[in-house]
């Protein structure tokens, strides 16, 4: 016959649990107290990123708060430094979404990224100390990937046909924590970056080929020779030279003229009763 066993209520919790008699022997979810095991999966995070992630160039937005239009919340000089070569990213895609707004059709092409802190910190900071490179802090920054840097995924382009090339994405949010999916035993191992596909807007920084256009084979139609500051007094600063396009066999691209032969020929229509298109 099975004897109750009432020596439990004869025992205090402080004999029966290492972590009542002894709270140091305890806490177990104290980052402190969990520095090997945190290891572990920061090796294994940048051990996944390694071997199923491509490399990307990055770019750097030289956003300056003193440079920014403060009442409209714009950057009217907004350039580019870098790129940063080869950082290792595990990169996800869905670029098959092409929305119509009122403005046109709108790719909807979103990334979303996962890259090592530490070879991110690295790679910017080494960036940093070369001829040229972005110094983050003369410009008030922390070392880390933020929203408006530009992320080219040329690598995934190398072999495309007509000289075309990877696609670029701007990054739109960066996470360090999520402790549902980031942040294993309360760690930070890498950041979660998500963006979406880049417009190019003539931006001082980027280019392709040596050409201007964010990405190769770019046939955008380009409107005047003026990008970024035409006039300025303030200290330090000088007007913008001017644009550069790109030539075809048939010349220059001007918008009027495209508009005329490719997008508005009137030239097979009676357009008298609205008067005259050119």
């Amino acid at each position: 016959m099975a004897v109750c066993n009432a020596n439990r209520a004869n025992c205090t919790p402080a004999e029966v649990l290492a972590a009542t008699a002894i709270p140091s022997c305890g806490k177990l979810v104290i980052p402190d107290n969990l520095q090997a095991e945190q290891l572990i999966f920061d090796q294994a995070f940048n051990d996944l990123i390694n071997n199923y992630g491509i490399p990307v160039n990055y770019y750097i937005n030289s956003f300056n708060l003193s440079a920014a239009d403060l009442f409209y919340g714009e950057d009217l000089v907004k350039s580019f430094a870098g790129p940063i070569s080869a950082i290792q990213m595990y990169i996800e895609l869905s670029d098959d979404a092409v929305n119509l707004s009122k403005f046109g059709f709108d790719p909807g092409d979103e990334f979303t990224a996962y890259v090592h802190i530490s070879t991110f910190v690295e790679a910017a900071s080494a960036h940093g100390l070369t001829t040229g490179g972005f110094n983050y802090s003369s410009v008030g920054q922390s070392v880390e990937p933020k929203a408006g840097d530009v992320i080219d995924l040329d690598v995934l382009g190398c072999d495309r046909s007509n000289g075309r090339g990877g696609v670029m994405y701007e990054i739109t949010e960066r996470m360090d924590q999520d402790m549902s999916s980031l942040n294993p035993l309360l760690g930070h191992y890498v950041y979660r970056l998500r963006g979406k596909r880049f417009n190019y807007s003539f931006e001082a920084g980027l280019s392709a080929d040596g050409r201007p256009g964010s990405e190769k084979a770019n046939e955008q139609i380009y409107d005047n020779a003026i990008n970024g500051i035409t006039s300025t007094t303030l200290t330090d600063q000088v007007s913008s030279a001017q644009k550069t396009y790109p030539t075809t066999p048939a010349g220059e691209y001007d918008i009027d003229d495209v508009s005329k032969e490719d997008v508005l020929d009137m030239d097979i229509n009676d357009t008298d009763i609205y008067g005259s298109y050119y």
